[in-house]
């Protein structure tokens, strides 16, 4: 009786799975195209609109990157003044502060641009200087405990993830871009396909999403990893706000998220694309 209570709770359990699969992989699936689409806009998209303004209501020192989930802005910074590096966990329906994290490890005092791939955040951290030295970390969102790391011979000043097999990074103004297997083993080195400094990247719908300025030209690029040609350049306006917004952090979605002030009085600015 046992025996076959078990076989018909197993039978049940298989079309239960059978069932839910197709859902689970077509969500997967809209998921993929939602961000095709998105990454398409931005391909084609003529300029940008104002959506919003988030004033940050804490001092962020001086600020190197961005990223976002459905609930949370992450941002991380340098104190210069006191040589330390931050995380900051932040509230996205009214910009409280949630955690402060400090991430100064020795000399490693400086955070660079982040990116949250699904199932980690993932932050550099360097030696304030070139040509240096960077611990790469895998924390958990949630707990912001480091589940995994990995040392770096240089300067790493972003790092990205495609959530799967590879994560990337740039050094200093972005001459190299370098590519590691999850567990932290290089597998290339290439030189920039750019001279553009870039400050923050963002691995999104198989492409590289990277923003920065440099000689009066303020832009986000789009970098094919596969082959690392330069696919599409989308000027930025450099005029019209305090600093050039890609200045530091940046985050995509559809819309575009710019954090380019230093604390205090720091503002994300969230522009759609028309």
């Amino acid at each position: 009786m046992i025996r076959r209570t078990i076989i018909i709770v197993n039978r049940v359990l298989f079309v239960i799975l059978l069932l839910t699969l197709p859902l689970t992989l077509n969500c997967h699936k809209s998921n993929e195209i939602s961000k095709a689409n998105a990454l398409d806009l931005l391909f084609h998209s003529g300029n940008l609109e104002l959506k919003r303004q988030v004033p940050l209501k804490f001092s962020t020192y001086h600020v190197q990157g961005l990223d976002i989930t459905e609930q949370f802005y992450f941002v991380t910074s340098v104190d210069r003044e006191q040589n330390s590096a931050w995380l900051f966990k932040i509230d996205r329906k009214n910009a409280d502060l949630i955690t402060k994290m400090e991430l100064t490890d020795g000399a490693l005092i400086h955070p660079g641009g982040l990116q949250y791939d699904g199932r980690l955040l993932w932050i550099p951290n360097a030696e304030y200087k070139r040509q240096s030295r960077t611990m790469v970390y895998g924390l958990d969102p949630d707990t912001l405990e480091i589940r995994t790391s990995f040392g770096v011979d240089d300067h790493i000043g972003a790092v990205a993830s495609d959530g799967k097999n590879f994560l990337y990074g740039v050094n200093w103004d972005a001459l190299h871009f370098y590519t590691w297997d999850i567990d932290g083993d290089q597998l290339n080195k290439v030189d920039s396909p750019t001279s553009m400094a870039y400050q923050d990247i963002k691995y999104f719908a198989g492409k590289l999403l990277c923003s920065g300025h440099k000689d009066g030209v303020c832009a986000v690029d789009i970098i094919d990893p596969e082959n690392w040609t330069l696919i599409k350049r989308f000027d930025l306006p450099k005029d019209k706000w305090k600093s050039p917004l890609t200045r530091e952090g940046m985050a995509f979605d559809g819309n575009l998220y710019f954090l380019p002030d230093d604390g205090p009085n720091s503002r994300i600015l969230i522009f759609t694309l028309n």
